[in-house]
């Protein structure tokens, strides 16, 4: 039923052959502009080193050829920078999900410390810059923290200690902002399947199928007449996170998009416009149009790999890839 489907909206299934090759591209694209990033930067940034090292350990397990050596010199690189919080403290906690199996206790105490007394986080400039209430972005970055803590064995303790401080602020704030961006849903479908909240779970994952679009991806702002890598990426790799059948044809819809719509060096075409809220075009303001355009067609080429990624099968254990 799902193939009869997929085939009569015009959308093959995704061929695991063709998808390894968009992938390679992916992922010579992500360690490229992770590289110019440390050679230009002397910080993580909240995507560029996590979202590095995730795709290629990730790549690793599902039996991609990945330079275990080149590997080990970015995670060395990396490791030492994680106190770099001035962009946000987000970084620490996409690193922390980036890299499951390594030691997470300063990531933990540096989340911590960032923790306000109501148990909510502050979100970093880019996520309140971005094209969504406030509010919106403190409810999404709150999630991110909570994902990356619960999933460490030094942090859960510490994540159900923030959820029961700021469960009702959450309740009030979700009921008052409904969300803008789909990103915002794809955290909170990924938040929800981690702490066993099976309404919120459902109705997350129904949001989720119900904006797809026609052409099978998904616009970062709800609604809105265009599909994003970003966006997609997310999704996707929300949607592959949950694991539930009816979501079979929306995953293989949203492959098809990522993979005929991907450049050919690797990214994927992105707009300022359809995730930043802050107006670029005067040069004298900081963060350039061009900046920030490299930025965004980093982070979503990183999301838009990594869910790609999750539709191929696991070849090794997680155990197996833990460097030194």
């Amino acid at each position: 039923m799902v193939l009869c489907l997929a085939m009569a909206q015009g959308f093959a299934l995704a061929d695991e052959a063709e998808l390894r090759r968009v992938v390679t591209k992916g992922l010579g694209y992500v360690a490229k502009a992770g590289e110019v990033w440390i050679e230009e930067k002397n910080c993580n940034g909240c995507h560029h080193l996590p979202e590095m090292l995730w795709s290629h350990r990730e790549a690793r397990r599902r039996g991609f050829a990945i330079d275990q050596a080149k590997y080990d010199e970015w995670l060395a690189w990396a490791k030492p920078k994680v106190k770099g919080i001035a962009a946000g403290v987000e970084q620490v906690a996409f690193m922390t999900l980036a890299l499951p199996q390594q030691p997470a206790e300063e990531a933990h105490k540096l989340m911590t410390d960032a923790l306000q007394k109501d148990g909510t986080w502050k979100p970093a400039g880019q996520f309140v810059a971005q094209r969504r209430a406030t509010d919106e972005a403190k409810l999404n970055s709150m999630r991110i923290f909570l994902l990356a803590l619960a999933g460490t064995e030094s942090g859960r303790k510490t994540a159900d200690e923030a959820r029961a401080k700021s469960a009702a602020w959450m309740a009030k704030t979700q009921a008052a902002n409904p969300p803008k961006s789909i990103e915002t849903v794809a955290f909170q479908a990924l938040y929800a399947q981690k702490f066993g909240l099976q309404e919120e779970r459902a109705a997350a994952l129904a949001a989720l199928l119900k904006h797809q679009r026609e052409d099978g991806g998904w616009s970062w702002v709800m609604g809105e007449a265009q599909s994003d890598a970003l966006a997609t990426g997310e999704v996707l790799y929300a949607l592959h996170e949950l694991g539930d059948a009816g979501a079979k044809d929306a995953i293989t819809r949203g492959q098809q998009w990522l993979m005929r719509t991907q450049a050919e060096d690797g990214s994927w075409p992105v707009k300022v416009g359809w995730y930043s809220q802050n107006d670029r075009t005067d040069p004298k303001k900081p963060g350039s149009l061009k900046a920030v355009t490299g930025i965004y067609t980093d982070w979503a080429a990183g999301w838009a790999t990594l869910a790609l990624l999750q539709g191929l099968p696991v070849q090794e254990q997680e155990k197996a890839l833990a460097s030194p």
